[in-house]
This record gives C-alpha cells, structure tokens and sequence, in this order.
C-alpha cells in the first residue's frame, strides 16, 4: 500500500460512523422509541468521538477545561432537548412513538466533517502540534480544538437526550404492560 493512501485509513472507521449517522437522519419520521434500543446511536457517537479525539495529542489543561464544559453544555442541551419531545403511546399497535429531533447528531457530522476537513487543508497540522507551541504558528490549530470540543459538546448533546427520553418514556412502558394484561385476547379455535 504506498504511503498517499495509508494516509486516510486513521479517517475509515470514524467515516463510517458518520455514514451511518446520515443514513438514519436521511429516514427522520415518526419512529417508534424502543426503550432498550435507545444507546445505540448515542454509544456510535460516542465511539466515533473517542476515536477522533484520539488521533490528536494530549490536550493542555485549558483545553481539558473547554472540554469538560463543552460536555456539561452539551449534556444541558440534551436533557433539554429529550425533555421537549412528545412522546405518544398508541393504543392500536402498543408502540410507543416519536419524532426525532436530528440536532445534536447533525452538529456532531457538521463539526467532524469540519475537523478532518481542515486536517486535509491544512496538512501541516497533521504533525501531532495541534495544541502545542505552534498554536500561535498554524491559527487553524486552534479551530481544530474547537472543532473537537464541539464534538464533545454534540456527544453529550445526544448521549443525554438519549438516557432523559429512556426516563420519560418508562411511564409509557408500564402502561404499554398493563395494556396487554387488561386486553383479552381473542379465544382459539
């Protein structure tokens, strides 16, 4: 494999990730919420996140503070988000239905596609400095930790709305039991 090509791989898993993200925001209609099934997409974030963050060096402790607030800002939002939902159980079927806001995952695309897009135009930045000392030297460095504290802020964002929507729609699984228990069900022949 000759080194022009062995340069993109780092970029293969968190672009797949991306992709599937898409794909499901591309099929953004009234869905049904499947309670155990709701850290799936929030988990993949999560995964393409680390793995990004990973390829840059150990930030600084001022980068590690925006960050950490990046991440509460982020969890904010999305305890908001998830808690301004409406969220329905229909009788006929049993499923319990929303509609799915796509902010936060759109936020994480856009900041990643920003991300690795500045590596790719700005190369010298692909040297591992940039939090370092050349900083000052590449101005992009800087846009590059904003960009993956964005990324924090847009994994907390859908993380935290993903575990307010599984608290506000236990109600709605209990009455969803209780419905089957009460129905009575149709006599054999």
């Amino acid at each position: 494999m000759d080194t022009h090509s062995t340069e993109y791989l780092p970029y293969l898993g968190p672009l797949l990730i991306v992709g599937l993200v898409a794909l499901r925001l591309i099929r953004n209609a009234p869905r049904k919420v499947k309670p155990n099934r709701l850290f799936i997409m929030p988990l993949l974030l999560v995964l393409a996140a680390f793995f990004t963050l990973k390829q840059s060096p150990a930030p600084g402790a001022i980068w590690l503070a925006i960050f950490a607030l990046a991440a509460v800002l982020g969890t904010g939002v999305g305890y908001l988000n998830g808690r301004h939902r409406e969220f329905t159980l229909d009788m006929e079927t049993g499923e319990i239905m929303s509609r799915a806001t796509p902010i936060g995952t759109i936020i994480f695309a856009a900041l990643f596609a920003i991300r690795f897009g500045l590596k790719l135009a700005f190369p010298q930045l692909n040297a591992g400095q940039t939090y370092g000392p050349h900083a000052a030297v590449y101005p992009a460095a800087s846009v590059i930790g904003w960009t993956e504290a964005g990324l924090v802020f847009s994994t907390g964002l859908v993380l935290a709305a993903a575990v307010t929507t599984w608290f506000r729609t236990r109600h709605l699984v209990e009455q969803r039991r209780a419905q089957s228990v009460q129905t009575p069900h149709p006599p054999e022949t």
